[in-house]
């Protein structure tokens, strides 16, 4: 394995060094004969052979089987992550989460039917409606981590989610038999609504879906900062509207486990504090301020001891024992999980750009049949990110032990020779290949910005690895150079006219293939014989 040497250097030290070709005429020298000792930069490089390509790609494909609705790309098309890259028609998906709605509404009212007393309202779907509108809190609180994690596919799938859950939240408040089952009359019989709030938050949910839907379109153009902004602003929204959502919506006391321990609990607390206020009657100087502010906690615990205890007798005077209560929270938790399930297989129907890239392929068009048992097979969108590129290749064993991870690299295409490509060693395989006789070591490098249209996978290049640098340090050829390890010398130049020389010693440090360090023995400028002799 060949090894090249860098040579960086200023215009003015380069014509230092190669003096000898321009100033003949004056100083009479033989070309070649002599070279003035210069300031430079030299870099030792191992040299390996290697193919460009473009790791990032993917071949993205439907998730499940359908029509294929809508392909929003065309071939050549730059795209952003998170954009939506085509769609099958999810009627399928949304009845399975209509379905599962449905089963959830159901396990909640078999409690309410088992344990309400008439003083529980009957329209037990509002119940789906906040746990749905909490959902799309979460989702929404998901995309904004994501964003800030730049996980712009992550984003893209909660906000989707989130737009699903507040359209299913505004279908059960804006449900017309709302008014049917939840009006109450006043005293002139006049029909006056239970839950006027909620035509409000109907108003709410419309216009934050309507704010999705731009922030939809801001992640395809990579406006995360305004996508960031107006998430912030619509969790803010949804924080304020969740109170209203919760008061005419909550699940009847029965939805939680009636807990005795904690009546318990409460009681002895008020004895405790019965016990202490007792005390405080027989102490000095008696503070009648903190004695009442300990009897209204005591008064209100006692309250609370109360409830829990009376909500226990409503549930075992209506044959609902804790068994079978917990077994009905069982059935509503299975509900969940399912709706959680339906929504996932939603997700299935849309693909979205996992990150930037170009579509270099559409092998599906709209109106495309995908069966059960094809869907997996066949690739809607090809895609590339085409600005991270790599350098794949090998190292000889012979070089094997300079290189090292991070090292820096200049790369060349064999296409295109005249342009230098930066580089970092990202990886150094500790095993070897056997090819054709020789051990080799595979290595990877990727490009530094590359902002170049003109690369493409798969052409020939050659990485010049960085292994060693010295900069700015007084270097001269080494064939100027004689001796052994130790003991090396040179041949200065004391009088140009005669050329006549004297022997010096030199000591070197970095040394290449074409030039050496001189550490100490010879001076900026100075002059020495090119090609020493004895």
């Amino acid at each position: 394995m060949s090894k090249r040497v860098i040579l960086a250097i200023t215009m003015v030290t380069m014509l230092a060094i190669v003096s000898f070709s321009c100033t003949r005429q004056k100083n009479d020298d033989l070309p070649g004969q002599t070279v003035a000792v210069a300031r430079g930069d030299l870099i030792l490089s191992v040299s390996a052979d290697g193919n460009l390509d473009m790791p990032n790609e993917v071949k993205l494909k439907f998730g499940t089987s359908g029509t294929v609705r809508e392909i929003r790309v065309n071939k050549g098309d730059i795209v952003k992550a998170g954009t939506l890259l085509a769609k099958l028609d999810n009627t399928t998906q949304i009845l399975a989460i209509e379905a599962a709605q449905y089963s959830l509404e159901q396990a909640i009212n078999s409690v309410i039917q088992t344990s309400c007393s008439p003083r529980y309202p009957t329209f037990y779907s509002l119940a789906t409606g906040i746990m749905r509108f909490e959902q799309s809190q979460e989702e929404i609180n998901q995309a904004r981590e994501c964003l800030t994690e730049k996980n712009y596919l992550g984003a893209a799938s909660n906000l989707s989610l989130a737009m699903y859950d507040l359209q299913a939240t505004r279908s059960v408040y804006a449900n017309p038999k709302l008014d049917t089952f939840q009006t109450q009359y006043n005293e002139l019989n006049q029909p006056v609504p239970r839950f006027p709030e909620l035509i409000e938050v109907v108003s709410v949910i419309d216009k934050v879906i309507e704010r999705l839907s731009v922030i939809q379109t801001e992640i395809e153009a990579a406006d995360y900062a305004a996508v960031l902004g107006g998430l912030n602003s619509i969790s803010t929204t949804l924080h304020e509207t969740h109170g209203v959502v919760d008061r005419n919506s909550r699940l009847p006391e029965t939805y939680t486990y009636p807990d005795t321990s904690t009546s318990l609990a409460v009681s002895r607390q008020v004895q405790d504090n019965l016990a202490d206020l007792q005390d405080m009657l027989y102490q000095n100087g008696f503070d009648r301020i903190k004695f009442y502010e300990k009897l209204r906690m005591a008064q209100h615990d006692l309250s609370m001891s109360n409830m829990i205890l009376d909500e226990n007798e409503t549930y075992y005077r209506a044959g609902l024992n804790p068994q079978t209560l917990r077994n009905y929270n069982i059935n509503i938790e299975i509900a969940m999980i399912n709706l959680e399930k339906a929504k996932q297989e939603l997700l299935k129907t849309e693909i979205l750009a996992p990150f930037d890239g170009t579509v270099v392929d559409i092998d599906l068009k709209e109106n495309d049949q995908l069966s059960p048992f094809d869907y997996a097979s066949k690739t809607a969108v090809h895609l590339v990110d085409t600005k991270t590129i790599r350098v794949t290749g090998a190292v000889d064993e012979i070089d094997i032990t300079k290189v090292k991870v991070g090292q820096e690299s200049i790369i060349t295409a064999d296409a295109l020779p005249d342009k230098k490509l930066k580089g970092t060693l990202t990886f150094v395989s500790p095993f070897g290949i056997l090819q054709s006789g020789v051990i080799n070591f595979p290595f990877e490098i990727y490009l530094d910005n590359n902002e170049s249209e003109d690369l493409r996978g798969g052409l020939t290049a050659t990485a010049d690895i960085i292994v060693g640098k010295r900069e700015n340090v007084l270097m001269v050829p080494n064939r100027a150079i004689k001796g052994l390890a130790g003991d090396f010398w040179v041949h200065v130049v004391t009088d140009p006219t005669t050329v006549t020389t004297e022997k010096r010693l030199v000591k070197i440090g970095f040394q290449t293939e074409d030039f050496a360090e001189i550490i100490s023995g010879l001076e900026e400028g100075e002059k020495i014989l090119s090609e020493a002799t004895e």
